[in-house]
This record gives C-alpha cells, structure tokens and sequence, in this order.
C-alpha cells in the first residue's frame, strides 16, 4: 500500500510539473530559454564586469522561506513548508527542490515544490514533499530554485 502511494504522488509531482509548464530551459516550442539556477552550493554565476554583487539576481532562491519542517506521522514522509516572494520585476514561474537532511547533515531525500504566474511582489504558499520513509528529526535546506518569466 506505502508504495503505491509513493508511485501515485511522484506520479502526481511529475504530472504536474509536465502539465503546467515547468520545465526549465524550454519553451512550448521547445526552444531554449535562458534559465538562471543556483545551485546547491549556494554560488551563483559571476556577475557581468561593472556590476556590484548587491545588484547580482540569485536566480529567485532569495524568494524561497522554509515556514516549517516536519515528518509526517501517519506515512513518515518529509515535508517543508514554503513560502515564495517574486522579487523580480517580471511575473515569474518557479521550481523549487529542498533536501532533508539528518543531524548529521546526511541527505535523506528530496522534495519539489513549483508555483506558476506569480507576480512581482505576490507571495505563495506551497509545500516540497517527499516520498521517502524517513525517522527522526530532520531539517529542511532549500537546494535549488529555478525562476524564469511567465509566458
């Protein structure tokens, strides 16, 4: 039955990044687009010659609050809490993996969360779920967060 259900969700989670648009790098026409991604190690690219650091886009991880981190009780599943805040001057969609990880900084899993048409300034809620049985205390940590305009 837990398997099912974890076939069903990453199912689901895939489904609807499919559905919805968010896939990074291209276009309905399959076109690239430019993508901007911090990567997990929090360095972003080098900023053009003669433009300060403080002016340097991070990409939209800026944009993303863990509110809470918790295990599930009934199905032992990791979730982050999040909240996203376009910062950008565009309307933007977003695509968001956080990790979990145990006391010892151990990577238990991941979590996806994506928001769509989020307007410069307007906040969202969405929750990074993962799909793996996990025991214990754990912390979340924003690994990555890919923005890119709204169509």
């Amino acid at each position: 039955m837990i398997m099912r259900i974890r076939v069903i969700a990453a199912g689901l989670v895939v489904g609807t990044l499919a559905l919805t648009g968010c896939m990074p790098g291209t276009t309905s026409a399959g076109t690239d687009r430019s993508v901007k991604k911090t990567e997990s190690n929090g360095h972003s690219e080098t900023p053009a010659k003669g433009v300060p650091a403080a002016e340097e886009d991070d990409g939209g991880k800026g944009d993303v609050k863990i509110d809470s981190c918790a295990v599930d009780d009934a199905m032992s599943w990791p979730a982050a809490k999040l909240t996203i805040t376009n910062h950008s001057a565009k309307k933007s969609n977003y695509l968001i993996t956080v990790e979990f990880v145990d006391s010892k900084g151990t990577r238990l899993g991941t979590g996806a969360a994506a928001e769509n048409d989020l307007a410069p300034k307007q906040k969202a809620k969405a929750t990074a779920q993962g799909v793996e049985k996990v025991d214990g205390k754990i912390s979340c940590k924003v690994a990555s967060v890919t923005r890119y305009a709204s169509p």
